[in-house]
């Protein structure tokens, strides 16, 4: 009866884990939001504040949130459509479409904001950085000819885990 009781509340815990990470503000989103204050992290924007601007409603803005709620250093902001994006310094575009993409391209273009995507093709298109799922793990892209024009100074520990577009 004990080995029969076990079994089924390990199927029961295993079963749970896998609905969380399915729901909004799982741990996918948590990692994207985990990579997003690691590039604030490896990215030298001298003594300013920095602001993340999440475009559309995505569960990843309130994971950004828990995670920088202590550190004044970093602000979260919902950008609901593309007028706002000049006050950011890092723009993440969540399942966006071609046309969101390059919508937000031309919007920052020549600006030193940093184009965030959860695409690696939007990547080779012109992003600076991306976001993928590789072996059910979630990997960082980083387009160098893109990050050089916008005149943002990426370290080289994140450049050597990433992999790199050009």
């Amino acid at each position: 009866m004990n080995y029969l009781y076990s079994i089924i509340i390990s199927v029961l815990v295993l079963s749970s884990a896998s609905i969380v990470d399915a729901k909004p503000g799982g741990a996918h989103d948590r990692h994207q939001a985990m990579y997003l204050v690691n590039l604030v992290r490896n990215i030298d924007w001298g003594n300013n504040n920095v602001t993340i601007g999440v475009f559309g409603d995505s569960p990843v803005k309130s994971e950004l949130e828990a995670l920088v709620q202590r550190n004044a250093k970093i602000q979260v902001k919902q950008l609901e459509d593309f007028s706002n994006v000049g006050e950011c310094d890092i723009v993440f575009l969540p399942d966006a479409s071609n046309r969101d993409f390059f919508v937000a391209q031309n919007e920052i273009a020549d600006s030193p904001i940093l184009l965030v995507v959860d695409k690696k093709p939007l990547v080779v298109r012109g992003a600076e950085i991306g976001f993928y799922l590789e072996e059910d793990k979630l990997k960082i892209a980083i387009n160098p000819k893109e990050i050089e024009k916008t005149g943002i100074k990426i370290s080289h520990t994140l450049m050597e885990k990433a992999a790199t577009f050009f």
